[in-house]
């Protein structure tokens, strides 16, 4: 089932599949975790450095660390000598490949999602109302 994610004007713009939007809500909690992810996943025998990644989705080595320590603690990466690598599961795998579909063809209804997660759930049409009663 497609779910409309609104853009931030409160328009609804694309959608998002629900296992998409579930994997994204379980795994990412960054632009730079998703573009870091994606980018290894393009090329799951090479050892990426930090320095590397950071270069390649143009953000600093810190953010950049900070996020592959995100995708490790949440399966998806393995760090070896200062280096990571696609440390998924076949399932996990998969879904990475439908995420870089949607990513790619709906970027900002996918990163409307990633945000959602750090504004918490909207209001919605009958809570506005609720609380207009009071």
């Amino acid at each position: 089932m497609l779910e409309p994610t609104t853009s931030a004007n409160g328009m609804a713009t694309q959608h998002v599949p629900d296992d998409i939007r579930d994997f994204i809500l379980k795994h990412i909690a960054s632009v730079p975790q998703i573009e870091a992810l994606l980018l290894i996943w393009s090329n799951p025998e090479k050892r990426w450095r930090v320095s590397q990644i950071a270069a390649r989705i143009y953000t600093g080595e810190t953010e950049t660390a900070k996020a592959l320590e995100g995708l490790c603690a949440n399966g998806l990466l393995a760090r070896k000598d200062d280096a990571f690598g696609l440390s998924a599961s076949e399932e996990n795998t998969e879904m990475i490949g439908r995420l870089k579909e949607a990513y790619a063809r709906h970027l900002i209804p996918v990163t409307d999602v990633i945000h959602g997660k750090s504004r918490g759930p909207r209001p919605t049409a009958e809570t506005r109302l609720l609380r207009r009663d009071r």
